[in-house]
């Protein structure tokens, strides 16, 4: 039988022979401190426990968790929102100081720890002496010592001695949140429910505490020769043998025998014991008990890499935090809140948003679903984001192709080819004539308004696209700027070359389908309004695609590498924030009227027509304010390279390095091409 054998079975014999005194479930062991000594040897209280650094870490993680949520008043409203509530005395005491001496979250921290620890929290309540209004809450600092009971009179009654004197409050004079417990009442200690495993941990964190401190070495028998006789020098030889041999600081060194003596080393190697696996083994046990994912006190194993810690987070507070704060909030509505004021509608919340939060790329995904069925408004998306709010962003949004089924037939009325049978000089219900009376200016409204509905429809799906684009580029640009042991200049122009050599395929896998679908709808709108026959657009799509690609690639990689220029590799960091916050929408705003411009020009150039630049009316910029009226024909364009433009008003010469056949002329220009 090995030495671990030997351990494990004295250890079991020990428990059977003292495993008839364990206390019932029914025991009031249970709801006091933990004082009955650990089959390991080891006395295990609430206080004693914290020296076991895995329930340190699980009881502050919780605590500081639970302590720096903001906790807020509400009074809920009959159209099931509900408002913030700032002058009620209750919401300074739990937003910002519970009494003149703490801050909500050293109080809130301090009543966690005693939940995690005792299983209670107890506060008192200072009221006003008229009143009765809740004046502080002066949280008692030994749980351990409240006794729970009722009077002869039936009510729950708190005893606890402070500075040895006896005190005895009534329900309304203390703040309880109970834990776990059989009775609903008072909360079982967690400690005394672990009590086993946390000796256990502790025990084996002495074992190799006095392992290596007797430098790995457990036992060793010095054997006399028979014909020596110490006698009386017997205690001193001990004494300078242990000084010699035993120890840290004599591992691996020299023991030298003058009398003959011989020695036997008794091992047990810390592999063969387990001894890693044990460690690992109380650990996770204790994270267990307190619903605590390892990783989240850096204990990661296989289960856990950077891939699922978001997912990972989202458990955490879903299976340990929530269920404390449903606690909180429950028992502050019960006993800091009257019965009428509950009853109109007043309420305590966490807001656990803030622990909840993705990387931006997922947030972005979550707003933007959301935001397109009118879930949310643009401010509040702000207020997510810690952003002020922006005048007009308290309106919500629909997609428009996303109608109530009441209103179907009359946007199906709405729809080009649709148009009512009349007579063409007779006013239509909603007053308008019918789209072959029209004065060529209400064509090209309509031409205009029909064209900007389909971008509406597509512009989610571009910044979808584009989000996914710029959010892979700019990852991969800051993995490799925080690459330390690469940040020179030469590897970095080599990276970047190398990655934007292959990104227009991403490019082309992402964005293409979006802008193959968008062309097409507005050249199938183009060749209705004119009433043309439709031809295959296939390869004026294609090459509009590969040259979008060829437009971002380049785009991208002349900034990074004209940043590069300063020999600062942060700049190329900042320049990745920047557009991983603003680039996508920037995209969507250029390519929904680059591609609907292009793919209007292909059909009005094949039937032979003109082309006419438009700009929007008296608030557009000078320069397009220059092309305004301006027509070509096929093969013709409204800008030249080489081309200045300098309109009066404007800032300075705009200068053109290459064509410009359709709108955009530039950055969030909206002008629009129309027909002659």
């Amino acid at each position: 039988m090995n030495a671990l054998s030997v351990i494990l079975a004295r250890a079991a014999a020990f428990f059977v022979k003292r495993e008839k005194t364990i206390p019932g479930p029914g025991n009031d062991y249970w709801y006091n401190r933990v004082q009955w000594p650990t089959v390991s040897g080891i006395s295990v209280d609430e206080k004693t426990a914290l020296k076991y650094l895995t329930v340190f870490a699980c009881q502050t993680l919780i605590a500081g968790d639970v302590a720096r949520l903001p906790l807020n008043l509400y009074r809920k409203r009959q159209d099931g929102g509900k408002d913030l509530i700032t002058d009620h005395r209750l919401y300074d005491l739990l937003h910002n100081a519970p009494n003149l001496e703490m801050t909500s979250f050293n109080w809130r921290e301090a009543a966690q720890a005693h939940l995690l620890g005792w299983g209670n929290h107890y506060s008192f309540i200072e009221r006003e002496g008229v009143s009765g209004a809740i004046r502080a809450l002066w949280p008692i600092p030994n749980p351990g010592d409240v006794t729970v009971s009722r009077s002869t009179g039936g009510q729950i009654v708190y005893e606890y001695t402070v500075d040895g004197e006896k005190k005895t409050r009534t329900r309304r004079e203390i703040f309880h949140i109970p834990g776990f417990g059989w009775n609903g009442l008072v909360g079982l200690s967690m400690i005394g429910l672990a009590r086993e495993a946390i000796g256990m941990g502790l025990c084996i964190e002495r074992f190799g505490q006095q392992f290596f401190g007797n430098g790995t070495h457990p036992s060793i028998a010095v054997t006399i020769p028979p014909e020596v006789d110490l006698g009386e020098s017997a205690a001193e030889y001990k004494k300078a043998l242990q000084e010699s041999i035993g120890g840290l600081k004599n591992a691996h060194g020299i023991a030298v025998f003058s009398n003959g003596e011989t020695f036997e080393q008794f091992t047990m190697p810390m592999d063969d014991a387990q001894f890693l696996e044990s460690r690992d083994h109380q650990k996770i046990e204790i994270c267990g008990m307190y619903h605590v994912p390892p990783h989240k006190i850096a204990i990661h194993g296989q289960n856990s890499n950077y891939n699922n810690l978001e997912q990972e987070n989202a458990s955490y507070v879903d299976s340990c935090l929530m269920h404390w704060l449903v606690r909180w909030e429950s028992q502050i509505s019960l006993q800091l809140l009257t019965k009428q004021e509950r009853q109109a509608g007043l309420f305590v919340e966490f807001l656990v948003q803030g622990l909840l939060r993705g990387d931006s790329q997922a947030r972005s995904e979550y707003y933007n679903k959301i935001f397109q069925v009118g879930g949310i408004t643009p401010n509040e998306i702000r207020a997510k984001e810690n952003m002020n709010p922006v005048e007009g962003g308290d309106q919500s949004f629909v997609m428009l192709n996303m109608v109530p089924l009441d209103q179907a037939d009359m946007m199906d009325a709405m729809e080009p080819g649709n148009e009512p049978e009349s007579d063409p000089d007779e006013e239509t219900k909603d007053g308008l004539r019918s789209f072959f009376a029209r004065s060529d200016r209400e064509r090209e409204e309509r031409s205009i308004r029909m064209r900007d509905r389909i971008s509406r429809r597509y512009a989610p799906l571009i910044r979808d696209a584009a989000q996914a684009i710029v959010s892979r580029e700019t990852k991969a640009i800051k993995q490799r700027v925080g690459n330390r042991q690469q940040r020179d200049t030469e590897s970095m122009t080599s990276f970047l070359n190398e990655f934007y050599e292959k990104f227009p395929e991403y490019i082309n896998r992402k964005m293409g389908p979006v802008l193959r679908s968008y062309l097409q709808a507005v050249a199938d709108e183009s060749f209705s309004e004119i009433g043309g026959k439709e031809e295959n657009l296939d390869n004026e799509i294609k090459e509009y695609i590969q040259g979008y690609a060829d437009r971002h690639t380049r785009g991208s990689l002349g900034q990074m590498l004209a940043l590069l220029e300063t020999n600062d590799l942060d700049d190329l960091d900042i320049r990745a924030d920047e557009w991983q916050e603003t680039r996508a929408e920037k995209i969507t705003t250029d390519e929904t009227v680059r591609a609907s411009s292009a793919a209007f020009s292909w059909v009005i150039f094949g039937a032979g027509m003109r082309l006419v630049w438009r700009a929007r009316g008296s608030k557009t910029c000078p320069y397009c304010m220059e092309l305004d009226g301006k027509r070509i024909s096929s093969g013709e364009a409204f800008v030249q390279g080489g081309d200045e433009l300098n309109p009066a008003g404007g800032t300075g010469p705009m200068r053109f390095f290459g064509l410009k056949k359709h709108p955009p002329l530039h950055q969030k220009c909206d002008c629009y091409a129309s027909a002659m």
